[in-house]
Protein backbone atom coordinates (compact mmCIF):
# COMPACT_ATOMS: atom_id res chain seq x y z
CA UNK A 1 0.00 0.00 0.00
CA UNK A 2 1.27 3.22 -0.91
CA UNK A 3 1.67 5.92 1.76
CA UNK A 4 3.04 8.97 1.74
CA UNK A 5 3.63 10.58 5.48
CA UNK A 6 4.68 14.44 6.53
CA UNK A 7 5.68 14.62 10.12
CA UNK A 8 4.32 11.43 10.70
CA UNK A 9 0.70 12.22 9.17
CA UNK A 10 -0.88 10.35 6.48
CA UNK A 11 -1.17 12.45 3.42
CA UNK A 12 -1.69 10.33 0.39
CA UNK A 13 -5.19 10.92 -0.24
CA UNK A 14 -4.06 14.83 -0.24
CA UNK A 15 -1.05 14.19 -3.32
CA UNK A 16 -1.87 15.73 -6.77
CA UNK A 17 -2.22 13.23 -9.78
CA UNK A 18 1.37 12.68 -11.65
CA UNK A 19 3.06 15.09 -9.51
CA UNK A 20 5.12 12.81 -7.48
CA UNK A 21 8.83 12.77 -8.48
CA UNK A 22 11.92 10.98 -6.71
CA UNK A 23 15.19 11.51 -8.30
CA UNK A 24 18.12 8.27 -6.36
CA UNK A 25 21.89 9.76 -7.19
CA UNK A 26 24.99 8.12 -7.41
CA UNK A 27 26.35 7.98 -4.07
CA UNK A 28 26.83 10.61 -2.05
CA UNK A 29 24.93 12.54 -4.57
CA UNK A 30 21.87 13.97 -2.55
CA UNK A 31 18.71 12.59 -3.63
CA UNK A 32 15.70 14.45 -4.08
CA UNK A 33 11.89 13.99 -4.39
CA UNK A 34 9.26 16.29 -5.49
CA UNK A 35 5.00 16.52 -5.04
CA UNK A 36 2.13 18.61 -5.28
CA UNK A 37 -0.49 18.26 -1.94
CA UNK A 38 -3.73 19.85 -1.24
CA UNK A 39 -5.37 20.93 1.84
CA UNK A 40 -2.97 22.28 5.00
CA UNK A 41 0.25 23.82 4.03
CA UNK A 42 3.48 21.61 5.29
CA UNK A 43 6.23 23.50 6.62
CA UNK A 44 9.87 23.05 5.92
CA UNK A 45 11.90 21.11 8.11
CA UNK A 46 9.05 18.48 8.41
CA UNK A 47 10.26 15.22 7.47
CA UNK A 48 8.29 12.85 4.30
CA UNK A 49 8.59 9.57 4.19
CA UNK A 50 7.65 7.55 0.77
CA UNK A 51 6.79 3.90 1.18
CA UNK A 52 4.97 1.06 -1.54
CA UNK A 53 6.33 -2.30 0.15
CA UNK A 54 9.36 -0.80 0.48
CA UNK A 55 10.74 2.60 1.44
CA UNK A 56 11.00 4.57 -1.82
CA UNK A 57 12.32 7.96 -0.36
CA UNK A 58 12.83 9.72 3.12
CA UNK A 59 14.10 13.15 3.43
CA UNK A 60 13.60 16.63 4.74
CA UNK A 61 10.98 19.35 3.47
CA UNK A 62 13.54 22.10 2.43
CA UNK A 63 10.56 24.33 0.08
CA UNK A 64 7.28 24.94 0.41
CA UNK A 65 5.29 27.24 -2.48
CA UNK A 66 1.73 28.00 -3.03
CA UNK A 67 0.94 26.59 -6.35
CA UNK A 68 -2.74 27.75 -6.55
CA UNK A 69 -5.95 28.38 -5.17
CA UNK A 70 -9.35 26.71 -5.63
CA UNK A 71 -12.00 29.49 -7.11
CA UNK A 72 -13.78 29.48 -3.92
CA UNK A 73 -10.64 29.60 -2.16
CA UNK A 74 -11.52 26.69 0.36
CA UNK A 75 -8.56 24.58 -1.21
CA UNK A 76 -4.93 25.36 -1.45
CA UNK A 77 -2.46 23.48 -3.54
CA UNK A 78 1.31 23.28 -2.14
CA UNK A 79 4.66 22.70 -4.39
CA UNK A 80 6.78 20.92 -2.35
CA UNK A 81 10.77 19.72 -2.41
CA UNK A 82 12.55 17.93 -0.66
CA UNK A 83 15.99 16.64 0.08
CA UNK A 84 17.59 13.22 1.86
CA UNK A 85 18.70 13.24 5.18
CA UNK A 86 22.05 15.13 3.82
CA UNK A 87 20.15 17.92 5.24
CA UNK A 88 20.30 17.06 8.29
CA UNK A 89 23.45 15.61 8.55
CA UNK A 90 24.94 19.05 7.95
CA UNK A 91 23.50 21.03 10.80
CA UNK A 92 27.07 21.26 12.44
CA UNK A 93 30.74 21.84 11.58
CA UNK A 94 33.43 19.48 12.14
CA UNK A 95 36.70 20.84 13.57
CA UNK A 96 39.19 18.25 13.91
CA UNK A 97 42.82 16.59 12.98
CA UNK A 98 43.68 12.95 12.43
CA UNK A 99 47.24 12.06 12.08
CA UNK A 100 48.44 8.74 11.99
CA UNK A 101 51.87 7.58 13.84
CA UNK A 102 53.49 4.32 13.57
CA UNK A 103 52.54 3.32 16.89
CA UNK A 104 48.97 4.60 16.18
CA UNK A 105 47.34 4.18 12.45
CA UNK A 106 44.41 5.91 11.77
CA UNK A 107 42.02 4.46 9.27
CA UNK A 108 39.16 5.98 6.60
CA UNK A 109 36.52 4.11 8.48
CA UNK A 110 37.58 5.29 11.91
CA UNK A 111 37.42 8.63 11.39
CA UNK A 112 34.22 8.28 9.66
CA UNK A 113 32.61 6.69 12.90
CA UNK A 114 34.09 9.60 15.57
CA UNK A 115 32.70 12.36 12.62
CA UNK A 116 29.25 10.72 12.96
CA UNK A 117 29.31 9.93 16.42
CA UNK A 118 30.15 13.81 17.45
CA UNK A 119 28.67 15.47 14.71
CA UNK A 120 25.67 13.69 13.51
CA UNK A 121 23.34 12.75 16.28
CA UNK A 122 20.32 10.57 15.63
CA UNK A 123 22.68 8.86 12.58
CA UNK A 124 23.49 5.34 13.27
CA UNK A 125 26.71 3.42 11.32
CA UNK A 126 25.55 0.03 10.77
CA UNK A 127 26.78 0.49 6.79
CA UNK A 128 30.31 1.46 7.82
CA UNK A 129 32.79 -1.05 6.63
CA UNK A 130 35.80 -1.53 8.16
CA UNK A 131 39.22 -2.27 6.83
CA UNK A 132 39.41 1.19 4.93
CA UNK A 133 42.83 2.33 3.95
CA UNK A 134 45.28 4.50 6.67
CA UNK A 135 44.79 8.43 6.95
CA UNK A 136 48.30 9.91 7.06
CA UNK A 137 47.31 13.19 7.67
CA UNK A 138 43.64 15.25 7.39
CA UNK A 139 42.82 18.45 8.30
CA UNK A 140 38.87 19.45 9.15
CA UNK A 141 38.46 23.30 10.12
CA UNK A 142 34.58 24.66 10.52
CA UNK A 143 32.99 22.01 7.42
CA UNK A 144 30.13 20.06 7.13
CA UNK A 145 30.12 16.42 8.03
CA UNK A 146 29.05 15.54 4.18
CA UNK A 147 31.61 17.11 2.71
CA UNK A 148 34.39 15.48 5.39
CA UNK A 149 32.68 12.27 4.09
CA UNK A 150 33.63 13.11 0.34
CA UNK A 151 36.83 14.00 1.31
CA UNK A 152 37.51 10.57 3.18
CA UNK A 153 36.52 9.51 -0.43
CA UNK A 154 38.34 11.14 -2.43
CA UNK A 155 41.55 10.40 -0.60
CA UNK A 156 41.00 6.40 -0.40
CA UNK A 157 38.33 5.49 -3.16
CA UNK A 158 35.56 4.49 -1.09
CA UNK A 159 32.00 5.78 -1.38
CA UNK A 160 29.54 7.00 1.50
CA UNK A 161 26.14 7.74 1.42
CA UNK A 162 23.23 8.09 3.85
CA UNK A 163 20.26 5.57 3.52
CA UNK A 164 16.59 6.14 3.72
CA UNK A 165 16.33 4.84 7.98
CA UNK A 166 18.71 7.51 8.73
CA UNK A 167 21.98 4.62 8.62
CA UNK A 168 25.05 6.18 7.27
CA UNK A 169 26.89 4.16 4.98
CA UNK A 170 30.50 3.78 3.85
CA UNK A 171 32.00 1.71 1.55
CA UNK A 172 34.48 0.27 -0.88
CA UNK A 173 33.97 1.14 -5.17
CA UNK A 174 33.76 -2.87 -5.04
CA UNK A 175 30.47 -3.00 -2.98
CA UNK A 176 28.84 -0.47 -5.48
CA UNK A 177 28.53 -2.31 -8.77
CA UNK A 178 25.72 -5.01 -7.96
CA UNK A 179 23.62 -6.93 -10.95
CA UNK A 180 20.57 -4.41 -12.40
CA UNK A 181 17.18 -6.50 -11.82
CA UNK A 182 16.95 -7.00 -15.75
CA UNK A 183 18.98 -7.43 -19.02
CA UNK A 184 18.10 -5.51 -21.59
CA UNK A 185 17.30 -7.15 -24.91
CA UNK A 186 15.00 -7.35 -27.71
CA UNK A 187 11.28 -7.87 -26.59
CA UNK A 188 11.78 -6.96 -22.99
CA UNK A 189 9.97 -4.96 -20.63
CA UNK A 190 11.34 -1.64 -21.01
CA UNK A 191 11.14 1.41 -23.35
CA UNK A 192 14.95 2.63 -24.72
CA UNK A 193 15.44 6.04 -25.20
CA UNK A 194 19.03 7.52 -26.61
CA UNK A 195 22.39 6.05 -26.44
CA UNK A 196 25.18 8.65 -27.74
CA UNK A 197 29.06 8.63 -27.19
CA UNK A 198 30.94 12.42 -26.34
CA UNK A 199 34.59 12.54 -26.87
CA UNK A 200 35.21 15.56 -25.60
CA UNK A 201 37.99 15.80 -22.49
CA UNK A 202 39.29 12.12 -24.49
CA UNK A 203 42.70 11.61 -23.43
CA UNK A 204 44.55 8.15 -23.25
CA UNK A 205 48.11 9.46 -22.55
CA UNK A 206 48.89 11.76 -19.77
CA UNK A 207 51.87 13.31 -18.94
CA UNK A 208 51.91 14.11 -14.78
CA UNK A 209 53.92 17.20 -13.68
CA UNK A 210 54.05 17.20 -9.65
CA UNK A 211 55.88 18.82 -7.77
CA UNK A 212 59.78 18.14 -6.33
CA UNK A 213 61.23 15.31 -4.46
CA UNK A 214 64.64 14.69 -3.10
CA UNK A 215 67.27 12.54 -5.21
CA UNK A 216 69.44 9.76 -4.47
CA UNK A 217 71.76 10.79 -1.96
CA UNK A 218 75.05 12.34 -4.77
CA UNK A 219 78.53 13.30 -3.47
CA UNK A 220 80.42 15.75 -5.00
CA UNK A 221 84.58 16.11 -4.23
CA UNK A 222 86.81 18.69 -4.64
CA UNK A 223 90.85 19.07 -4.28
CA UNK A 224 91.47 21.68 -1.50
CA UNK A 225 93.93 24.79 -3.11
CA UNK A 226 95.26 25.45 0.72
CA UNK A 227 93.34 28.92 0.21
CA UNK A 228 89.74 27.94 -0.56
CA UNK A 229 87.35 28.10 2.69
CA UNK A 230 83.99 28.68 0.30
CA UNK A 231 82.62 25.71 -2.23
CA UNK A 232 79.47 26.50 -4.69
CA UNK A 233 77.37 23.54 -4.87
CA UNK A 234 75.72 22.82 -8.01
CA UNK A 235 72.49 22.29 -6.72
CA UNK A 236 70.48 23.39 -2.95
CA UNK A 237 71.50 20.97 -0.99
CA UNK A 238 69.39 18.89 1.78
CA UNK A 239 71.15 16.47 4.41
CA UNK A 240 74.79 17.48 4.06
CA UNK A 241 77.29 15.41 4.88
CA UNK A 242 81.46 16.78 4.79
CA UNK A 243 84.13 14.32 4.95
CA UNK A 244 87.59 15.64 4.79
CA UNK A 245 90.40 13.12 3.43
CA UNK A 246 88.14 10.40 4.04
CA UNK A 247 87.36 11.40 7.57
CA UNK A 248 83.88 10.38 9.40
CA UNK A 249 81.27 13.22 7.84
CA UNK A 250 80.28 16.25 9.73
CA UNK A 251 76.80 17.93 9.76
CA UNK A 252 77.34 21.76 8.89
CA UNK A 253 75.61 24.07 10.80
CA UNK A 254 73.12 26.98 9.34
CA UNK A 255 74.08 30.02 8.57
CA UNK A 256 71.85 32.32 11.11
CA UNK A 257 70.74 29.50 13.31
CA UNK A 258 73.49 27.51 14.36
CA UNK A 259 76.34 29.24 16.69
CA UNK A 260 79.17 29.38 14.16
CA UNK A 261 82.00 28.38 17.18
CA UNK A 262 79.67 24.92 17.48
CA UNK A 263 80.15 23.91 14.12
CA UNK A 264 83.41 23.32 11.62
CA UNK A 265 81.17 23.71 8.93
CA UNK A 266 78.61 26.46 8.00
CA UNK A 267 75.93 26.35 5.20
CA UNK A 268 73.83 28.77 2.99
CA UNK A 269 71.04 26.88 1.55
CA UNK A 270 69.86 29.55 -0.56
CA UNK A 271 72.65 29.98 -1.78
CA UNK A 272 74.03 26.71 -2.16
CA UNK A 273 76.99 27.41 -0.52
CA UNK A 274 79.32 25.54 2.59
CA UNK A 275 82.38 27.37 3.46
CA UNK A 276 84.68 26.66 6.61
CA UNK A 277 83.46 27.98 10.13
CA UNK A 278 85.99 31.05 11.06
CA UNK A 279 87.49 29.50 13.69
CA UNK A 280 88.99 26.40 11.60
CA UNK A 281 92.23 26.53 9.65
CA UNK A 282 92.46 26.03 6.08
CA UNK A 283 92.28 22.64 4.68
CA UNK A 284 95.90 21.60 3.08
CA UNK A 285 96.43 21.51 -0.56
CA UNK A 286 95.70 18.60 -2.20
CA UNK A 287 93.38 17.25 0.15
CA UNK A 288 90.07 15.89 -1.04
CA UNK A 289 86.88 17.34 0.23
CA UNK A 290 83.63 15.42 -0.42
CA UNK A 291 79.89 16.69 0.05
CA UNK A 292 77.34 13.99 0.26
CA UNK A 293 73.65 15.67 0.20
CA UNK A 294 69.74 14.94 -1.65
CA UNK A 295 69.04 17.66 -3.70
CA UNK A 296 65.27 18.93 -5.65
CA UNK A 297 64.07 17.18 -8.83
CA UNK A 298 60.87 17.93 -10.27
CA UNK A 299 58.50 14.50 -10.57
CA UNK A 300 57.43 14.13 -13.97
CA UNK A 301 56.24 10.95 -15.45
CA UNK A 302 54.10 9.66 -18.43
CA UNK A 303 51.23 6.72 -18.63
CA UNK A 304 49.00 5.53 -21.06
CA UNK A 305 46.22 3.32 -22.18
CA UNK A 306 47.61 1.63 -25.10
CA UNK A 307 44.30 -0.42 -25.56
CA UNK A 308 42.51 2.47 -25.58
CA UNK A 309 44.90 4.25 -28.29
CA UNK A 310 43.76 0.55 -30.23
CA UNK A 311 40.40 0.63 -30.10
CA UNK A 312 39.91 4.68 -30.96
CA UNK A 313 42.55 3.98 -33.87
CA UNK A 314 40.00 1.02 -35.49
CA UNK A 315 37.59 3.87 -35.15
CA UNK A 316 39.36 7.18 -36.59
CA UNK A 317 42.45 5.63 -38.16
CA UNK A 318 45.81 7.22 -36.69
CA UNK A 319 47.33 5.89 -34.17
CA UNK A 320 44.55 6.83 -31.65
CA UNK A 321 46.57 8.72 -28.96
CA UNK A 322 45.52 12.05 -27.25
CA UNK A 323 47.30 13.39 -25.22
CA UNK A 324 46.92 15.72 -21.64
CA UNK A 325 49.06 17.45 -19.11
CA UNK A 326 48.15 16.93 -14.97
CA UNK A 327 49.46 19.43 -13.26
CA UNK A 328 49.60 19.02 -9.22
CA UNK A 329 52.25 19.57 -6.85
CA UNK A 330 51.25 18.19 -4.19
CA UNK A 331 52.63 14.74 -5.53
CA UNK A 332 55.81 14.35 -4.24
CA UNK A 333 56.99 10.87 -5.55
CA UNK A 334 56.94 9.16 -9.51
CA UNK A 335 54.58 6.70 -7.77
CA UNK A 336 52.51 9.24 -6.51
CA UNK A 337 52.37 10.61 -10.09
CA UNK A 338 51.95 7.94 -12.19
CA UNK A 339 48.91 6.50 -9.28
CA UNK A 340 47.38 9.83 -10.07
CA UNK A 341 47.99 9.50 -13.98
CA UNK A 342 46.34 5.94 -13.42
CA UNK A 343 43.14 7.40 -12.19
CA UNK A 344 43.12 10.25 -14.54
CA UNK A 345 42.91 8.13 -17.32
CA UNK A 346 40.18 5.25 -15.61
CA UNK A 347 38.08 8.35 -16.01
CA UNK A 348 38.99 9.82 -19.34
CA UNK A 349 40.61 7.68 -21.98
CA UNK A 350 37.59 6.64 -23.81
CA UNK A 351 35.04 8.40 -24.70
CA UNK A 352 31.84 8.58 -22.38
CA UNK A 353 28.85 6.92 -23.18
CA UNK A 354 25.43 8.10 -22.19
CA UNK A 355 22.18 6.88 -22.25
CA UNK A 356 18.47 6.13 -21.16
CA UNK A 357 15.57 3.82 -21.11
CA UNK A 358 12.16 3.64 -19.26
CA UNK A 359 10.86 0.75 -17.44
CA UNK A 360 7.60 -0.44 -14.56
CA UNK A 361 10.42 -3.16 -13.21
CA UNK A 362 11.57 -2.38 -9.34
CA UNK A 363 14.70 -2.33 -7.50
CA UNK A 364 16.37 -0.30 -9.67
CA UNK A 365 19.04 1.94 -7.88
CA UNK A 366 22.35 4.66 -8.78
CA UNK A 367 25.35 2.15 -9.09
CA UNK A 368 24.13 -0.88 -11.11
CA UNK A 369 25.69 -2.39 -13.49
CA UNK A 370 22.73 -3.45 -16.54
CA UNK A 371 23.90 -5.35 -19.52
CA UNK A 372 22.40 -4.33 -22.71
CA UNK A 373 22.64 -6.37 -25.96
CA UNK A 374 20.29 -4.21 -28.13
CA UNK A 375 22.00 -4.84 -31.87
CA UNK A 376 19.43 -3.06 -33.56
CA UNK A 377 20.58 0.05 -31.89
CA UNK A 378 24.39 -0.24 -31.85
CA UNK A 379 24.46 -1.17 -28.35
CA UNK A 380 25.93 -3.87 -26.95
CA UNK A 381 27.71 -3.79 -23.17
CA UNK A 382 27.84 -3.16 -19.50
CA UNK A 383 27.02 -0.16 -17.99
CA UNK A 384 26.98 1.93 -14.81
CA UNK A 385 23.09 3.17 -13.63
CA UNK A 386 24.28 6.79 -12.52
CA UNK A 387 20.36 8.24 -11.68
CA UNK A 388 17.02 6.63 -11.44
CA UNK A 389 14.07 8.74 -11.58
CA UNK A 390 10.61 7.39 -9.75
CA UNK A 391 7.16 8.78 -11.04
CA UNK A 392 3.85 7.36 -10.17
CA UNK A 393 1.63 7.59 -12.82
CA UNK A 394 -0.96 5.28 -11.18
CA UNK A 395 -1.99 4.38 -7.29
CA UNK A 396 -0.52 0.90 -8.52
CA UNK A 397 2.35 1.51 -11.15
CA UNK A 398 6.03 3.44 -10.26
CA UNK A 399 7.60 4.16 -13.26
CA UNK A 400 11.41 3.79 -13.79
CA UNK A 401 13.78 6.30 -16.25
CA UNK A 402 17.25 4.72 -16.06
CA UNK A 403 20.04 7.24 -16.90
CA UNK A 404 23.67 5.01 -17.49
CA UNK A 405 27.10 5.54 -18.50
CA UNK A 406 29.61 3.88 -19.26
CA UNK A 407 32.97 3.65 -21.90
CA UNK A 408 33.89 2.53 -25.53
CA UNK A 409 35.19 -0.72 -24.50
CA UNK A 410 31.98 -1.81 -22.64
CA UNK A 411 33.10 -2.16 -19.36
CA UNK A 412 31.40 0.11 -16.93
CA UNK A 413 33.41 -0.94 -13.34
CA UNK A 414 32.96 2.42 -11.84
CA UNK A 415 36.27 4.72 -11.00
CA UNK A 416 38.28 3.42 -8.24
CA UNK A 417 40.69 6.14 -7.05
CA UNK A 418 44.44 5.10 -7.75
CA UNK A 419 45.88 8.02 -6.47
CA UNK A 420 48.32 7.42 -3.03
CA UNK A 421 47.67 9.47 0.12
CA UNK A 422 49.99 11.89 -0.76
CA UNK A 423 48.34 13.47 -3.56
CA UNK A 424 45.52 14.70 -0.90
CA UNK A 425 47.84 14.73 1.96
CA UNK A 426 47.85 18.51 3.56
CA UNK A 427 50.49 20.67 4.09
CA UNK A 428 48.90 22.69 6.65
CA UNK A 429 50.45 20.95 9.59
CA UNK A 430 51.15 24.52 11.59
CA UNK A 431 47.50 24.84 11.48
CA UNK A 432 45.99 25.74 14.71
CA UNK A 433 42.46 24.54 14.86
CA UNK A 434 40.64 26.16 18.12
CA UNK A 435 37.15 24.97 19.36
CA UNK A 436 34.29 27.15 21.09
CA UNK A 437 32.27 25.47 23.83
CA UNK A 438 29.63 27.11 25.29
CA UNK A 439 28.47 26.08 28.67
CA UNK A 440 26.21 27.93 31.39
CA UNK A 441 27.76 28.66 34.93
CA UNK A 442 25.40 30.00 37.84
CA UNK A 443 26.46 31.59 41.20
CA UNK A 444 24.12 32.99 43.73
CA UNK A 445 24.71 34.99 46.96
CA UNK A 446 22.99 36.29 50.07
CA UNK A 447 23.13 38.17 53.26
CA UNK A 448 23.29 36.65 56.75
CA UNK A 449 21.38 39.69 59.17
CA UNK A 450 21.91 39.20 63.11
CA UNK A 451 20.40 41.15 65.37
CA UNK A 452 22.20 42.21 68.22
CA UNK A 453 20.47 43.62 71.36
CA UNK A 454 22.27 45.85 74.31
CA UNK A 455 21.44 48.80 76.68
CA UNK A 456 19.28 51.43 75.69
CA UNK A 457 20.36 54.40 74.64
CA UNK A 458 20.65 57.46 76.85
CA UNK A 459 22.65 60.14 77.64
CA UNK A 460 24.41 60.18 80.46
CA UNK A 461 26.15 63.44 80.48
CA UNK A 462 29.96 62.11 81.51
CA UNK A 463 31.45 61.41 77.99
CA UNK A 464 31.30 57.51 78.38
CA UNK A 465 29.85 54.75 76.65
CA UNK A 466 26.47 54.21 77.14
CA UNK A 467 24.74 51.54 74.99
CA UNK A 468 25.81 52.33 71.48
CA UNK A 469 26.69 55.65 71.30
CA UNK A 470 29.50 57.89 73.13
CA UNK A 471 28.28 61.08 74.57
CA UNK A 472 30.16 64.11 74.19
CA UNK A 473 29.17 65.22 78.31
Amino acid sequence: MRTLKIAGIERIPDLEKNSLDIQKALTYQIDTCSFSLKGVQPTEGEEVIIEDRDRKFAGIITKVELSRTFPDRSIKIWNIDCDDYTYLIDRRLVVETYQSTAENPIYADEIFRDIAAKYCPGFTVSGVRSGAPMVEYMVFDYVPPSECFKKLCDYIGWHWQPDYYKDLQFFSAEELATPAPITLVPGGNFRFGKHSINTQGLRNRVYVRGGTMLSDPVTYEYVADGAQRAWILPYKPHGVAISVAGSDPVTPGIENIDEESAKPWMMNFEEKMVRLSSGQADIAQGTTVAFTFKFDIDVITMVEDEDSQAAIALVQGGDGVYEYVLVDDTLTTIEAAEAAGMADLRDHANPAIKGNFETEQNGWAPGQLVDIALPDRGVDGTFLIQKVTISAPTPEIWTHKIEYGGRLKGTADFLKALVSTQQNKQLGETTILSKFWRANESASASDVFEILTGAPLVYCGTGGMCGFVQCSG
